[in-house]
């Protein structure tokens, strides 16, 4: 198995570079990568009043499989832990280019997808249910791929929770929590 595992590794590490280079996508932080795109769907009103309408801007985050891979074994907890402070760090890169960026200056809403159960209210995330079709199972079955090669906790990988979801974050509220992401003394940067 072990053989299959890092053939399917290498796979899905250069299907990431290929997506990478294929969306223009640039590193922001240790874990996320960010692209922009046009919004496609119905108009979406958040909390804070931000307003997405059909053909809107819209940031698209990716995570980075690698990295997260790189965080290694130990409890689910203690990786969660890791990642979490990978992932303000990220955040907060991402709300410094959201400040300074002319190529970000229309976006006000950034979206992302994972199978991650709903969290992350508390740096402004919102996150739905992504609509059942056929996109959504291929990319079901994509997760729990990603997930067997790329979770660094065989917990995390056996919990089977590879549900789609779509995460939203708007301008407003990535600024309004960006207290909570500031840098800590030793942080990843």
């Amino acid at each position: 198995m072990k053989a299959a595992h890092r053939i399917a590794r290498k796979v899905l590490g250069w299907v990431d570079g290929w997506y990478y280079r294929r969306n223009q996508l640039r590193t922001l932080g240790p874990v996320l990568f960010l692209g922009t795109d046009r919004y496609h769907g119905p108009e979406l009103r958040f909390e804070d009043g931000t307003l997405l309408r059909d053909n809107d801007a819209i940031g698209k985050l990716h995570f980075n499989n690698a990295s997260i891979a790189a965080l290694g074994e130990g409890s689910m907890h203690r990786v969660g832990f890791r990642f979490a402070k990978l992932m303000r760090e990220s955040l907060r890169q991402l709300n410094e280019a959201a400040d300074v960026d002319p190529a970000l200056r229309e976006v006000q809403v950034f979206q992302g997808v994972t199978w991650i159960p709903a969290h992350g209210e508390v740096v402004g995330f919102v996150s739905t249910p992504m609509p059942r079709d056929w996109r959504t199972r291929l990319l079901t079955a994509h997760f729990r791929m990603l997930s067997w090669v790329f979770a660094p906790a065989a917990r995390i990988r056996d919990r089977g929770d590879t549900e789609p979801r779509l995460y939203w974050l708007t301008r407003d509220a990535l600024a309004k929590n960006a207290s909570k992401l500031k840098r800590e003394p030793g942080a990843v940067t």
